[in-house]
């Protein structure tokens, strides 16, 4: 336990209230560091951001009516949606926190299941010229069959072994043609925010291999996070994860730091390291704090040289390894955009249809929807657009009437294609302005331009060997390393894997396995190494066996018969 007699002087300083963040500093609070969270914007949950302010729940179940529930805002996801894994052992840490908070979750599958009751396939497919009938089997289905051939391919790319290649020369070499081509490229670019043209082919294939994203896409279902509540809309939104976990940090005793409302004041614009070993952190309203150690929990895009704001803000901190790591790992635009129906369009007819509650386009001008509430019969009826990559480029410069009705173009295109023209007054939930003007119900999130996230997930970007400094599978690794730094260690989405490599990155999980991770590291720091550098240097070459592989996940184990549960 540290003992410096400065009382103004914290244990630890963590960066960002994300959800790596306030994990790690709950972590160490609880160990009995004392930490304080410094935050930039007004709000914690960084990347995970529920809005309360657009949807209202207009109606209620009859069979359980609660009129005190009538007219309430429901949460609608601008940033993270769903839970990407089941709860598995690979995933016991983030699930168990999940569990610790008396959360309950609701289940989508992705492509359907081969038994009752859950034959229903949950995500629906649109070919370019029909939409796909729904099947029992989803491997008959051959949208669904092309993306999984593909992913089961990516899985056997051994990045140790094979050259890297680019994302589009994977899928050219695989000479699809026509709806084939688009679902192979869908699936290489739609979840990974990188481009796949001719201008920009920015996705590198080992690295999706390498962060084990076909892994993640090809697990079976998809969680939505709830809260046991005695009436039905007990959606509580994703965000309220890392509000309960602050909660917990300032119960402890911890101090949490951020800006006042609609502000920035509490912004880090310069950290710096003294000779004595102590992190000095100053923010734009003019509050300096100081620390026996720090932990960065900034976005890649907050720390790009090229677009963010990392040498302003390190200096000499961000050293040569980070600056070439930060060639290699880059943010990628995301906008989420979130349209309020009059009336469910997007029905999946049939008797064995369920409720749709991701649709993917491969060939439209938006290719991934996501129907907020799913199983909400009754309303309200919302759906939201994810545009990534190519997507995010043809919206990116419209103002938000066009974008609208952009997006309710692509829709008709699916589900009314000889129909009129779909307006916002016509299909959307709206009201007038005091000069007759239609105001529809939306929300507008683009990560790009929130000078916190600059970008919605890191992606990990194709160089031609000739060009590349650093091996693509080792990006992480360096960016995570606080060797060279310490006392100010590094944590966050884009570092997840180098952890523990049970978890990927474009994800909360591994954004929260990352808090975990070097909370461990800084206890070690202090109570093991008694701040040592050398004995900290040998513990974490031998913890991360200086990224040459990947660590020994703790989260592994043996069952009954020993055999290795992954």
């Amino acid at each position: 336990m540290p003992n410096e007699d400065s009382e103004n002087v914290y244990d630890c300083i963590v960066l960002g209230a994300g959800i790596g963040g306030v994990t790690a500093a709950r972590d160490l609070q609880e160990k009995g560091l004392r930490v304080l969270l410094v935050e930039g914007s007004d709000r914690v949950g960084g990347r995970m951001y529920s809005k309360r302010t657009v949807v209202r729940n207009r109606d209620y179940v009859p069979h359980r009516e609660n009129p005190e529930e009538k007219g309430k805002y429901i949460p609608i996801e601008a940033g993270a949606e769903y839970i990407h894994v089941e709860e598995k052992k690979r995933y016991k840490k983030f699930w168990a926190e999940i569990n610790k908070h008396g959360f309950s979750t609701s289940h989508f599958h992705k492509s359907g299941s081969l038994l009752p009751p859950e034959i229903p396939r949950n995500r629906v497919f649109f070919p370019s010229f029909e939409r796909t009938v729904p099947t029992l089997v989803s491997l008959l289905d051959g949208d669904v069959l092309r993306m999984t051939v593909l992913l089961a391919d990516l899985q056997s790319f051994d990045p140790t072994k094979e050259e890297d290649v680019s994302a589009k020369k994977y899928v050219d070499k695989k000479k699809y043609e026509g709806h084939g081509k688009a679902m192979a490229e869908y699936t290489m670019s739609a979840h990974t925010p990188g481009l796949l043209d001719e201008r920009n082919d920015t996705i590198s294939v080992a690295g999706m291999t390498a962060d084990e994203i076909p892994d993640q896409f090809l697990e079976s279902k998809e969680f939505r996070l709830e809260l046991e509540q005695k009436w039905e809309h007990n959606i509580c939104g994703y965000d309220t994860l890392p509000k309960q976990i602050v909660q917990e940090f300032c119960h402890l005793g911890g101090t949490l730091k951020k800006s006042d409302d609609g502000k920035t004041n509490m912004k880090v614009i310069r950290v710096d390291r003294s000779g004595d070993g102590i992190i000095t952190v100053r923010t734009k309203g003019g509050d300096t704090f100081s620390g026996r150690s720090a932990i960065c929990t900034f976005s890649v895009g907050m720390l790009d040289p090229d677009t963010g704001e990392g040498d302003t803000i390190f200096g000499d901190l961000l050293t040569k390894e980070k600056r070439t790591a930060l060639e290699g790992v880059k943010m990628g635009p995301i906008t989420k955009f979130s349209l309020e129906f009059r009336k469910r369009k997007w029905k999946h007819d049939g008797p064995w249809a369920g409720h749709m509650s991701v649709l993917s386009n491969p060939d439209g001008d938006a290719r991934t929807f996501f129907s907020a509430f799913p199983d909400q019969g009754n309303g309200p009826h919302v759906l939201t657009a994810l545009l990534m990559s190519k997507d995010h480029e043809k919206i990116k410069e419209k103002d938000d009437a066009d974008a609208i009705q952009h997006l309710l173009d692509v829709l008709q295109k699916i589900y009314d294609p000889k129909g009129k023209r779909w307006t916002p007054a016509k299909v959307l939930v709206g009201k007038r302005d005091g000069n007759g003007n239609f105001i529809p119900n939306y929300s507008r999130q683009d990560w790009a331009k929130d000078e916190f996230a600059k970008g919605g997930n890191s992606f990990l970007k194709f160089i031609p060997k000739a060009k590349r400094k650093m091996k693509v599978t080792e990006v992480r690794e360096a960016l995570k390393n606080p060797r060279e730094t310490l006392p100010l260690f590094w944590a966050g989405e884009a570092t997840a894997p180098a952890y523990d490599r049970n978890y990927q990155p474009l994800s909360v999980h591994g954004a929260y396995i990352s808090g975990v991770g070097v909370a461990e590291d800084v206890e070690h720091y202090f109570r093991e190494c008694n701040k040592d550098v050398q004995r900290f240097n040998e513990y974490y070459k031998k913890k991360y066996s200086d990224g040459k592989k990947k660590p020994a996940s703790p989260d592994w184990d043996f069952d009954e018969d020993s055999e290795m549960i992954g």
